[in-house]
């Protein structure tokens, strides 16, 4: 068992913002029979109970606590996020749809979603909407779905998607040739 670190206080607020308190209770009841002595802001958030919002606001005080600069968002906090996701999905505990939702809403929660690696994180809900009503390759779209979560590989490691061509588009271009 870890002592609470920033990051890990970012993960767990990160959680409780999309509605998961079960790892943050995981967490503390571990922490009760392993840490001794039990840092403050583990001893505080035992108090609590279940009440998600005060968990946040403990966990808010604490972050403040910190510069913001010294949190790592971009290795530490991903990979906390990346391990929740990749559980739920190896496990299919959630539909892909949910992850994506999920992953769009836990990049927006960071307000770090326009950069590298939460910005696949923040677009993955629309491009998951957009490969299920055919404006992009759904195959080319769960591949590249599979391949973040598996093996964290961005979309800007990836060449663009390139919107599937509609059919009258098709039939506009084949009446050209034809002409």
């Amino acid at each position: 068992m870890r002592n609470m670190t920033c990051e890990y206080a970012v993960y767990f607020k990160l959680l409780l913002l999309c509605g998961y308190t079960e790892e943050l209770q995981q967490y503390i009841e571990d922490a009760l029979t392993e840490q001794d002595p039990l840092s403050d802001v583990i001893l505080e958030l035992s108090l609590i109970g279940k009440d998600s919002k005060k968990m946040l606001s403990v966990l808010n005080k604490y972050i403040l606590s910190f510069k913001d600069s010294d949190i790592d968002y971009d290795k530490t906090v991903f990979s906390l996020v990346m391990s929740f996701i990749k559980k739920k999905y190896a496990d299919e505990a959630m539909p892909r749809k949910d992850i994506a939702e999920l992953m769009y809403e836990l990049a927006v929660h960071t307000e770090r979603y326009f950069d590298e690696p939460w910005q696949t994180m923040y677009f993955m809900g629309d491009l998951f909407y957009e490969a299920e009503v055919g404006y992009i390759d759904k195959i080319d779209f769960l591949n590249k779905f599979d391949a973040f979560i598996k093996d964290e590989i961005c979309f800007s490691d990836y060449p663009d998607v390139i919107p599937q061509e509609s059919f009258f588009k098709r039939l506009l271009r084949k009446l050209r040739i034809i002409r």
